[in-house]
């Protein structure tokens, strides 16, 4: 069983929710049926959230645990979501608990943060 994630500093709030630049986007894909997959960059930890909400995500699970852990900087974040790639069969479950940990931070920085 998932356990919660540990309550966040000020500094990791602050990275969390910045708007990061170009060149530290994170890029995944939503996939529709007739125009196939497209490219969606990511700005913030709540731009992925977004598209991990997507009915079809095509994320690099490994790409998004090393962008969490170099670029945002959430050591805790990245190693429970690698653990989430190892732990799970199923690449749909292995969304669906990433999806979970990185909405369980975002809304305890939003929460912080009084959004």
């Amino acid at each position: 069983m998932m356990t919660e994630l540990s309550e966040p500093s000020a500094d990791l709030v602050s990275r969390v929710t910045a708007q990061l630049e170009f060149k530290h986007r994170f890029v995944g894909y939503r996939v529709r049926k007739r125009a196939g997959p497209m490219a969606i960059a990511a700005y913030n930890l709540e731009e992925v959230v977004g598209l991990l909400n997507d009915e079809f995500p095509q994320l690099n699970l490994e790409r998004l645990e090393e962008w969490v852990r170099t670029v945002i900087g959430d050591e805790e974040l990245a190693d429970r979501i690698s653990e989430a790639i190892a732990t799970e069969k199923r690449d749909h479950d292995r969304i669906l608990r990433v999806r979970r940990l990185m909405s369980q931070r975002l809304c305890q920085c939003n929460r912080t943060l009084g959004a």
